[in-house]
């Protein structure tokens, strides 16, 4: 298990814009079907050697490799039909999910959580919107995705848009 603090809430639509209600944590994601491991990773003086794709884990079709600069965004969007794994290779990312899955156990349910140690990979089912930012540092992440890139399966939401509680608000 990553150690790791995930801020567990709900967003709330006012007009146009997604506020977040967080009201608790947990030590692993909550979203059905997301899960957050790590990669085979090895240290040491020369290098950071991450193995991102094997036989163990299901590596999808597409592969590519995005660079965040301090402060961005990417994605916020989900997908119709892909499911993707992103890898952090450097850097500090905060991971933003909301699960847009109709009839999902958890449909509506916000996880915000940051990961900075190289090799941690985070599982994203078809139909859970993400974004990921670069937390203060330059972030290098590694996406490996279940199928090749379609922009009419990008579904846009702007959860980079959403300005988080310090920390959850009181129930």
């Amino acid at each position: 298990m990553v150690p790791m603090r995930a801020r567990i809430g709900r967003v709330d639509t006012e007009g146009d814009l997604l506020v977040p209600r967080l009201d608790g944590e947990s030590e692993a994601p909550t979203l059905f079907g997301v899960a957050v491991t790590q990669a085979d990773t090895f240290i040491d003086e020369r290098r950071v050697l991450v193995v991102s794709y094997n036989r163990r884990e299901p590596p999808g079709t597409l592969g590519y490799s995005v660079v965040v600069q301090p402060g961005y965004h990417v994605g916020d969007h989900y997908h119709h039909h892909r499911e993707e794994r992103i890898v952090v290779l450097h850097g500090r990312a905060e991971f933003r999910l909301l699960d847009q899955r109709n009839g999902s156990a958890t449909q509506g349910v916000l996880n915000v959580f940051t990961l900075d140690y190289p090799g941690c990979c985070v599982r994203i089912p078809t139909g859970v919107a993400h974004s990921v930012r670069a937390d203060g540092t330059l972030s290098v992440l590694q996406v490996l995705a279940s199928c090749d890139y379609d922009p009419s399966d990008d579904v846009h939401l702007a959860l980079s848009a959403m300005t988080l509680p310090d920390r959850a608000d009181p129930a």
